[in-house]
């Protein structure tokens, strides 16, 4: 097959900064979802360099993670797993009992619900992880998912603040196809690692601690006695915090699916930490998305899990090096553009400005610097080792093996970022 006899679907739904979202030619309310090479961070939107593979394989670890965890005996099994024996026994025994995991239609029944249907090349069968890096070669790779109606918010200026107004409707009513996204980031924590913004939150704010349901404030480095949950804005320009009265309001759901969403969220975080320790990787922190499945006979299958898993959602760490988008964090951080970033954000949060890019490109005129060749070509490699390590399969051969990239890695590090 070559490039010219694959192409993208006719019609673009959506066009990120690091993925698109396209309408696919096989049926109604279905979305092919096209992860490009492109990155970003700090909300800025499209970075000046590409990551060689890194849509492929975001591709292939979405599907990766979605079927796995789509069988009832990965659930099964995940309830003796002695990856989860650092967490607390009482409050481990209390989700796996809840009727989310071990319901008649819970996770040990029925597997994950999510709206993933498979990956493909555009092509009616699904792919398999052995054949994506030669058919990526030919053309682009899709996670085919079913199409959620999104609400979004109105902005309005209110004695000079932006507020934004969700609708108070029932969305999934007006959904064709019975999903509606539920306006959230849903960021899971398993202890509070170097860099993670909750210990400032906590220095500003030590009585968050009850929110979160821990009883002490938490050392640096250190994990929790139990995972927790915080609830971000998810359809702003500037992602924020939220507590869960506050998500609990703007989801709109009724009390039984909002405690649906939040099991299902701690679940999948702990199927997820399972698998990478399987791989001796440390899942330290992530998010998910939700839709709402207004066709579900029940509760536990009301919510599914949606967009998809990888790295540019998840703080992992293998042997004390960064395994995610955070590397390139730190490779940013302190530089002049960061610093420029960072101030512009701070001010527009304190006056109430909605478009903090605005601001910054009127006050500061700055633009990111590109990665340098040292710190590009390891980089390159951190999505296809992450596939390959994981699936432990060639799926992109000639890619290092984990130990490999890691020193690689280091030694681009060690000669520092931009400043």
């Amino acid at each position: 097959m070559t490039v010219a006899a694959r192409k993208r679907p006719a019609k673009l739904i959506y066009q990120g900064s690091v993925k698109d979202v396209w309408q696919s030619p096989e049926g109604e309310h279905k979305l092919w979802f096209e992860y490009t090479d492109d990155y970003s961070v700090f909300d800025w939107g499209k970075m000046p360099d590409t990551i060689a593979r890194k849509g492929a394989s975001l591709a292939g670890l979405g599907a990766y993670f979605f079927k796995r965890m789509s069988e009832p005996t990965f659930w099964q099994k995940l309830k003796t797993s002695t990856a989860l024996e650092r967490f607390d026994a009482s409050w481990l025994a209390d989700r796996f009992n809840h009727n989310v995991f071990s319901g008649p239609d819970g996770l040990t029944q029925s597997g994950l619900p999510s709206h993933f249907l498979k990956l493909t090349d555009g092509s009616s069968e699904a792919l398999e992880l052995k054949d994506l890096f030669a058919r990526q070669q030919d053309g682009p790779v899709f996670l085919e998912v079913q199409e959620a109606k999104v609400g979004h918010p109105r902005r309005h200026s209110v004695l000079g603040k932006e507020i934004y107004f969700y609708p108070t409707s029932s969305i999934v009513k007006d959904s064709p196809s019975g999903l509606a996204l539920i306006p959230l980031e849903i960021v899971f924590r398993f202890g509070m690692p170097e860099g993670s913004s909750l210990k400032s939150r906590l220095e500003k704010n030590p009585a968050y601690l009850s929110e979160l349901g821990l009883s002490e404030m938490p050392q640096e480095g250190r994990w929790f006695p139990h995972p927790v949950v915080e609830f971000f804005t998810k359809l702003e320009t500037k992602d924020r915090l939220l507590s869960y009265q506050e998500a609990s309001t703007m989801a709109g759901l009724t009390p039984e699916h909002f405690e649906t969403m939040v099991e299902l969220a701690l679940a999948c975080a702990l199927g997820l930490y399972s698998i990478f320790a399987e791989k001796s990787i440390e899942l330290w922190d992530g998010k998910v998305e939700m839709v709402l499945d207004g066709r579900a006979a029940s509760d536990a299958r009301a919510v599914l899990l949606a967009d998809s898993i990888g790295p540019d959602e998840l703080r992992l760490l293998y042997g004390g090096q960064h395994l995610s988008k955070e590397i390139i964090r730190i490779y940013y951080r302190g530089s002049k553009w960061e610093k420029a970033v960072k101030e512009a954000q701070e001010i527009c949060q304190q006056k109430g400005i909605a478009d903090w890019k605005a601001y910054f490109s009127k006050e500061f005129k700055l633009e990111p610097e590109p990665l340098s060749p040292a710190f590009k070509g390891a980089i390159d490699n951190l999505y296809c080792v992450l596939l390959n390590h994981l699936s432990g399969e060639s799926v992109f051969p000639g890619c290092p093996d984990i130990e490999s990239f890691v020193g690689q890695l280091k030694t681009a590090l060690a000669k520092g970022g931009t400043k």
